[in-house]
């Protein structure tokens, strides 16, 4: 299965962290209370959001298996949306779809890109989803067959889908709901009466649930003052909107990107429109309805949809529905068979193409997860330690794959010395491992000198892009002797910090002139460079075989050639977190530009190729791309390889590597 064994999370990595942190802790601590821990804001270790039933079902097939807990996790989505299609099935016999075509409207759900590459991530979305569709089905067979049976189901499905996640559930209450109040208005007295009590009864469960989790996880959190964010009442505005934002041309152009490039292939979108309204016009109606609960969402939440792609996850089944039922159409109708076969191959083909040209090139990847600041963290501080972050608000990728329990300060608590003495004082007994200060120290000192009085030292031992890392004074020696032994990502030895090998920054240097540890950074490249410039110094990631050279502009890199026709092939890979949709523009890469050139008389040089890599504006340079130059070089001499930034000038998260370079 593509990526299956790598241990990055590929996809709203963030927000998969923040999962992934609250499993793996739940499982290293075998604390399977409702408080179960989360350890990025501080003490209390606790901030509940969801119902942790998907972190647990994710621990216990771990547990089970001897899985890993990102496959266990991947298991979990996976299985859950594989459940759902049942539900699916049984849903469309209440729009009198014959069985035997129901599995063509499944053919397009299972094909959908977008789940294709997120029912296998470590999130809460699919277990939500699987129950709110269950919940749907139930619902109305409780109601019309008056079942015990049904109702019960209802209850636990309804149940299951609003401790999950509650926005989910939200939305599905909505076709729900449409459902009752028309069947309840075409009732008489006597039959009204009687289904209303059967309404209520497949909704008391699960309100009543659903208020009392978001209560008592209120509770916990307000036990945490670095959490007063996550309450409900403080993230109701940001979770439901406000008028003015469901009228936001702006929030309206973010949803129509996603729309367009994420969920599926957007030419098969349109001519499954055409084709609904001149060739399988009996479906219509149903087509609108699935159209109106998709869009709903967009104007019920519209900040969520705006901002995140993974929670299109709920709602695109219903555009999926709305898809199957064109296909229905067809087959419903006098059209030549070939029609509905030529109509299958386009969707299905059309969805394989969008997921091979989006989705595939990002999941394929094999990583070992995190990045050098995380490597080096895990390697630099003991399990038991407390790691202090600044700058990455309360992002969970950090101390999730440093696997250490973290007090992330956001950016209200870094101006607030107040809130962070009382999270510190909250850390009484604890022993910090690491201090992470993101951007320059300025105003902050303050900080560096909280955490020096509870044991760091007052000078950062490394840098990792650009951030300062301090340690822990008593272990400065064992540091300086892993770092001195160890090359991490990207990771710089603060000058003076002790015995170790220069990195070789901001300036020219000499490949034959290094120490061995560092030529063999360039062990990915044929040949190797004779000479180097590098604005953040040699960075080199080895996974399963594959070697990744980092190239952040400004890098130069200069080869000596022979006389004769020549091809360079590479790979360029950009972090994903560089272009990330939820980033402002000024906040994400603009991309980066690669250009080769030859020196030529004096200090001139002849370009011999050129190419702009911009994630952000260009889906298809997103994930590992090709990169191939063919030229010609007269006489023997040298070539150029610069890398550096896109059109704005801007080197703002130009996190790019290249893999393996060859020059034939």
């Amino acid at each position: 299965m593509v990526g299956w064994q790598s241990r990055n999370l590929p996809g709203v990595e963030y927000r998969q962290a923040q999962t992934a942190i609250s499993a793996y802790f739940i499982k290293e601590s075998r604390d399977f209370s409702l408080a179960y821990p989360t350890p990025v804001l501080g003490k209390p270790w606790s901030i509940p959001l969801e119902f942790p039933l998907y972190q647990w079902t994710a621990v216990a097939v771990s547990d089970v298996t001897g899985l890993g807990l990102t496959k266990a996790g991947r298991v979990v989505s996976l299985a859950c949306f594989y459940l759902m299609l049942p539900a699916l099935f049984l849903l469309l016999g209440r729009w009198r779809v014959a069985p035997g075509h129901r599995w063509l409207v499944l053919a397009v759900v299972v094909t959908c890109p977008l789940y294709v590459f997120y029912s296998r991530a470590f999130l809460i979305e699919t277990m939500a989803l699987m129950f709110a569709v269950w919940f749907w089905v139930a619902f109305e067979r409780a109601v019309t067959a008056r079942s015990l049976g049904w109702l019960a189901v209802a209850a636990v499905a309804g149940t299951g889908a609003g401790l999950v996640k509650v926005t989910t559930f939200m939305l599905y209450l909505l076709p729900v709901a449409g459902w009752a109040v028309g069947r309840l208005w075409r009732q008489r007295a006597s039959a009204w009466r009687g289904d209303l009590a059967w309404v209520l009864g497949a909704v008391a469960v699960p309100f009543a649930a659903t208020l009392g989790w978001l209560k008592y996880s209120d509770a916990v959190k307000a036990l945490n003052p670095n959490a007063g964010f996550l309450g409900s009442a403080a993230s109701l505005s940001f979770t439901l909107g406000a008028p003015a934002t469901r009228f936001s041309a702006e929030l309206w152009a973010m949803k129509g990107r996603i729309m367009a490039t994420q969920l599926t292939w957007l030419p098969m979108l349109v001519a499954c429109g055409v084709v609904a309204l001149t060739l399988a016009r009996t479906r219509l109606k149903e087509l609108a309805w699935c159209l109106a609960v998709f869009g709903a969402a967009l104007v019920v939440f519209p900040i969520l949809y705006a901002y995140h792609e993974y929670y299109y996850l709920a709602n695109t089944v219903m555009l999926m529905l709305a898809v199957g039922f064109v296909v229905v159409g067809l087959a419903e109708s006098a059209r030549p068979r070939w029609l509905l076969t030529l109509a299958m191959l386009l969707v299905i083909g059309g969805q394989a193409y969008a997921y091979f040209e989006r989705f595939y090139p990002v999941q394929r990847g094999i990583s070992a997860g995190g990045d050098g600041l995380t490597q080096a963290l895990h390697l630099l501080t003991d399990p038991d330690e407390v790691v202090v972050v600044t700058g990455q608000d309360w992002n969970s990728m950090t101390p999730y794959y440093a696997q250490r329990r973290a007090l992330m300060l956001r950016a209200d608590a870094e101006n607030n010395p107040a809130q962070v003495d009382a999270a510190l004082a909250a850390l009484a007994g604890e022993k910090m491992g690491a201090l992470v200060l993101t951007g320059p120290v300025g105003s902050r000192g303050w900080l560096v000198e909280r955490l020096v009085a509870r044991g760091l030292e007052p000078q950062p031992l490394f840098y990792w892009r650009d951030a300062a890392v301090y340690l822990a004074a008593a272990d400065h020696a064992r540091n300086v002797r892993r770092l001195d032994e160890l090359v991490f990502p990207e990771v710089r030895v603060a000058p003076g910090a002790g015995k170790f090998h220069e990195q070789p920054v901001n300036g020219w240097y000499q490949v034959r002139s290094l120490p061995r540890d560092q030529r063999a950074t360039f062990d990915g490249m044929t040949p190797a460079p004779v000479r180097f410039f590098s604005s953040y110094g040699l960075t080199l990631e080895r996974a399963n075989g594959r070697l990744d050279f980092g190239v952040h502009p400004v890098t130069r890199l200069v080869f000596a050639l022979p006389a004769g026709r020549h091809v360079l092939r590479t790979t360029v890979l950009f972090a994903e977190d560089a272009y990330r949709a939820d980033l402002p523009e000024a906040d994400a890469t603009d991309g980066v530009e690669i250009t080769l050139s030859a020196a030529g008389p004096g200090d001139t040089a002849q370009v011999l190729g050129s190419r702009l890599v911009d994630p952000r504006h260009r889906p298809q340079d997103r994930g590992r791309i090709p990169l191939l130059f063919e030229f010609t070089l007269p006489a023997a001499g040298e070539v150029e390889l610069f890398i550096g930034p896109g059109p704005a000038g801007r080197t703002t998260r130009d996190w790019v590597m290249l893999g393996r370079l060859v020059i034939d």
